[in-house]
């Protein structure tokens, strides 16, 4: 890596995010449209007034521009076991994206005959939650209805909703939540 920063794909991208055209912004900061669209294709260089204009008009901090983005490779075999989610008989919950991930986390749990995310209805630390089933079947209970999943089938559903799930076989299955649990080195008992 180069050290090199292309800003205009961040701006274009955080712009986007807040739901704001160039016309938008255009009115925020004065600069005309054509100047931003040539900003965020990395064709010209905006002065730093112009850069936080544009910043303060996208919501987005200058410290977020300029940041390198952290990409982590988490081994299969370096995955850690997740303790304290909701018990589980049978199951076997892993941690597939690295942990300091907040916006997003992905689970991989292996399901052995029986295997259940447990009697109880629970909830988790999360906006919105996905159950990708990979082998297997399972069945997913969101409070008063129950979902038969198979291979290759995806249920999205709100994280507050109580659930459960349970595996008659052996399956595997990919849960993402997001945003991302929160960090449990954080939270304060």
């Amino acid at each position: 890596m180069n050290g090199t920063v292309r800003i205009g794909a961040r701006l274009r991208h955080a712009r986007e995010a807040g739901r704001l055209s160039l016309a938008d912004v255009e009115t925020r900061t004065g600069l005309s449209k054509g100047f931003l669209s040539k900003v965020e294709r990395d064709a010209s260089s905006p002065s730093v007034a112009n850069l936080v204009s544009i910043c303060d008009a996208i919501g987005l901090p200058m410290a977020d521009l300029f940041a390198m983005p952290r990409t982590t490779v988490v081994r299969h075999a370096d995955r850690p076991s997740l303790e304290g989610l909701p018990k589980a008989s049978a199951v076997r919950d892993t941690l597939i994206t690295p942990e300091q991930e907040r916006h997003v986390t992905v689970l991989e749990t292996v399901v052995t005959a029986g295997g259940s995310g447990g009697e109880e209805l629970y909830t988790m630390p999360s906006e919105c939650e996905v159950c990708f089933v990979l082998e297997g079947d399972i069945e997913v209970v969101l409070e008063d209805e129950t979902f038969a999943l198979g291979p290759g089938d995806a249920l999205t559903f709100g994280a507050a909703v109580p659930h459960t799930w349970r595996a008659a076989g052996a399956a595997r299955i990919l849960w993402i939540l997001a945003p991302g649990l929160p960090d449990p080195r954080n939270e304060v008992n």
